[in-house]
């Protein structure tokens, strides 16, 4: 999502399932998840809603209208016409006088399929988003998401299903998760992010850490069971949480040139 050009196709699954392994949405994630502008909403300034969050915290599967929707994906492209899409690439880099960025415009905006964007209502994402917006938008708090989704659940399967999809996460991805992205919010540059984001690696890292739980249950024994600990968001406390955004000393990673301690 960092790149200045993103093609999905009919074919495209996209998904951050991280808080299931036991991690956190890494490699930027906190700088790009909580900017993310979506479609519908890119002319009105300010409006973010709650689809970030949503996203990296239960690692919903996104097909391609969906990415679309929400502005993961700038062009949509029908996956028969990757190969013409990749030789007319070549041919207007080789044959351009223009600048590489310009001549890549052109070409995609030429076979980017417009018809997706008629379709977006239907998307999942446009479909739930103002459940998605009840729950996720400005929560400062997983047990303040977890209680709104409780308080609908007898009318909206959407509610049901997430909150079922939520008990099978690492309660401390979870919670380290949401604070990652209100704090993501408020650095300055994807440096920063990067920063923070190095200090909960390595927090994640350390000996019992649910992250060793999650791959093993996932990759290594293959069980889908894993045992977290803790086992429930009450018994991950906010000092608990605050010690995955502890400084590192002169093991800090600096790529902001200085402190973004957040």
């Amino acid at each position: 999502s960092h790149g200045k050009y993103r093609v999905a196709t009919e074919n495209t699954i996209f998904a951050m399932p991280e808080t299931k392994i036991g991690l956190f949405p890494d490699v930027g994630g906190t700088w790009w998840i909580p900017r993310l502008k979506l479609y519908r909403d890119r002319q009105r300034k300010g409006v973010v809603g709650g689809v970030g969050n949503y996203l990296a915290l239960t690692g919903a599967r996104l097909k391609g209208d969906d990415l679309i929707y929400a502005g993961i994906a700038t062009h949509f492209i029908p996956s028969e016409r990757l190969n013409e899409l990749k030789l007319a690439l070549i041919d207007a880099t080789n044959n351009s006088t223009q600048s590489l960025g310009d001549c890549v415009a052109g070409v995609l905006m030429s076979f980017h399929d417009e018809k997706v964007n008629v379709d977006l209502d239907k998307a999942f994402l446009s479909k739930n988003r103002k459940e998605i917006d009840q729950a996720f938008d400005g929560k400062q708090s997983v047990e303040d998401i977890v209680s709104t989704l409780e308080s609908v659940k007898s009318d909206s399967q959407f509610a049901k299903t997430t909150l079922d999809t939520l008990k099978q996460m690492s309660p401390t991805s979870l919670k380290v998760t949401l604070e990652a992205l209100i704090r993501g919010s408020k650095v300055q540059s994807i440096e920063e992010a990067l920063d923070m984001e190095y200090r909960m690696s390595q927090a994640f890292m350390r000996k019992g850490s649910d992250f060793y739980e999650g791959i093993r249950a996932a990759l290594v024994d293959k069980c889908g069971e894993p045992q977290w600990n803790p086992s429930s968001l009450e018994g991950v406390t906010n000092g608990f949480v605050d010690k995955f955004f502890d400084d590192l000393g002169d093991r800090e990673l600096c790529l902001s040139g200085g402190s973004s301690k957040l």
